[in-house]
Parts: structure tokens; C-alpha cells; sequence
């Protein structure tokens, strides 16, 4: 029994693995706070169109010499810009605008990536390289993940009610406009810093799966935050320490869990689960004494 503990804490033993760690957690925690907003807005689409839209910034800043997160960072927002016009502009559906601009902006990022191949590796974008994380990338991690939390905390409750109802939020004197520039620049900044997570292919997972969990087991926003967060936080950190015994990609491990603990909970939900929804529909359809 003391050997199969001892093989527990062999991961801990690793400074690369304590790293990957606690960044994961960190990232988890943001895009899981930040996940409740998107569940609720109805943003699953722009959460995937942005993960894939940065692909283009981050393969220009590595070929620049700049710093991934803003090209990134600049890549999402003209991404953001880019579908606000066209679809302000045209007759065309939103998602039928997302579904162009954000393939678009990823074939151009895999265009640029297989012109420069000795300098951006494609692997690191798509699948993330969490292990192997230097420390100017978790600097930037810091910077995004400190500034995310700490205006979502401060404008929560705005953002609550822009996300439920726009019309209202103008109606009580706040900016809706302002609102969805800051909402779709968090989601930005978020995306570019799970991209060193778990890749660009799997951003999106992180900033949709852990609200989409929370939002099963309560109908009260306050506690869906703490959920999902709570969410982000531990399936990151439980994620990233079992890659090391898997010795598979952390990224799939992270969201792995985070679709394990989705189907659970769509399953076993006390309120909103298949079972309690099936209880309900016995319980109405029996005829009363």
C-alpha cells in the first residue's frame, strides 16, 4: 500500500509537473468563471470562432519575434470585429457568419504556419503545450487570468444582466454596446490564455463545458459562478497531474473530465437530470385519487 502512495506522488516530484499544475488550475478557474456568462448568452459558437481565430495572431507574433498572447489577443478581437460587420452589413445569419469567419481566419493561420515551419510549430497551437510552459508564457498567463477575474468580479452582476436581457440593461441605465465589447474582449483574452492549456482545438470546451455543467445543478447565477469555476479549477488540476500517468495529452485529459462530470450531472442532476425530468413526467401523468 505505501508503494501505490509513493507512485501517487511521483508527479510532485517534478518541477514541470507542479508548473503545469497550478497554471492549469489557474486557467481552469478563469475560463470556468467566465463560462457561466457564455452558457447564459448563448456564446458557445463565439467561444469556438475565437479559440480558432487567434491561430492566425499567434502564428504571426512567433514569426515576429512578439509575444503570442498579443497576437493572439489582436487576431481575436479583429476576429470579433470582422463578424460584427458582415453581420450588420448582410442579410446573413450570425452563425452562418461565425461558421465563415472563424474558418477563414484558421485556414489563414495554417496557411502562414505551413509557410514558416521552422518557426511556429503546429502541434504547440492546436494541442497546447502545457508541460513545457516557459516562464514568459505563464507571465502572460498571470496578467490575463488577474485581469479577467478581477473584472468579472467587479461587473458581474452587469454582465448577468446583459447576458439575460439587453433590452432591460439599457432599460436600468447600464450600455449594452460597452457590455458586449468587454464580454467578447474577456473571451478573447481567456481564449488566448487556455490556448497554452489545451490548444486551440480544445479552448472552447473549457469556456463552455464547465457552465454548461453548473447550469444543470442550480437555477440561481451566484452559485453557478462558484460551480463552474470550482469546476474549472479542479478538473485542471486532477486533468493535468493524470496525463502524467496516462502519458497522454493534457489538454484531452482536462476536457475528458470536464465531459465526464457534464454527463453525470446531465444524468444525475437532482432538478434538470434525465432521471428527474423522467420522475417528473411518471409523477404528472399519474391519475389522481
Amino acid at each position: 500500500m505505501s508503494d501505490f502512495f509513493q507512485a501517487l506522488l511521483v508527479p510532485l516530484h517534478y518541477d514541470y509537473m507542479l508548473r503545469a499544475m497550478w497554471v492549469s488550475a489557474l486557467v481552469g478557474g478563469t475560463c470556468g468563471f467566465l463560462s457561466s456568462f457564455v452558457t447564459l448568452k448563448g456564446w458557445s459558437l463565439m467561444g469556438d470562432a475565437l479559440s480558432h481565430a487567434v491561430v492566425p495572431g499567434v502564428a504571426t507574433a512567433y514569426i515576429l519575434g512578439l509575444p503570442f498572447a498579443l497576437g493572439a489577443f489582436a487576431a481575436g478581437l479583429l476576429a470579433a470585429g470582422t463578424m460584427a460587420l458582415v453581420k450588420t452589413k448582410s442579410r446573413i445569419r450570425e452563425d452562418a457568419t461565425i461558421g465563415i469567419v472563424f474558418t477563414a481566419y484558421f485556414a489563414l493561420g495554417l496557411l502562414l504556419i505551413s509557410l514558416n515551419r521552422s518557426h511556429v510549430d503546429l502541434t504547440t497551437i492546436l494541442l497546447g503545450n502545457i508541460l513545457g510552459i516557459s516562464d514568459g508564457d505563464i507571465l502572460q498567463v498571470l496578467w490575463i487570468s488577474a485581469v479577467t477575474l478581477l473584472v468579472l468580479g467587479f461587473k458581474w452582476k452587469d454582465l448577468m444582466l446583459f447576458c439575460f436581457d439587453s433590452n432591460q440593461a439599457r432599460t436600468l441605465g447600464l450600455r449594452p454596446a460597452l457590455l458586449h465589447v468587454v464580454l467578447l474582449s474577456l473571451l478573447a483574452a481567456t481564449a488566448v490564455a487556455a490556448l497554452q492549456a489545451v490548444g486551440a482545438c480544445l479552448v472552447v470546451a473549457m469556456l463552455v463545458t464547465p457552465g454548461a455543467t453548473a447550469y444543470l445543478l442550480t437555477d440561481r447565477f451566484g452559485r453557478m459562478l462558484w460551480l463552474s469555476a470550482g469546476m474549472g479549477v479542479v478538473t485542471s488540476l486532477v486533468g493535468a497531474y493524470a496525463s502524467y500517468f496516462f502519458n497522454g495529452a493534457t489538454g484531452g485529459c482536462i476536457v475528458t473530465l470536464q465531459m465526464l462530470l457534464f454527463l453525470t450531472a446531465f444524468v444525475f442532476a437532482p432538478k434538470h437530470g434525465i432521471i428527474a425530468s423522467k420522475r417528473r413526467i411518471r409523477a404528472s401523468a399519474t391519475p389522481m385519487p
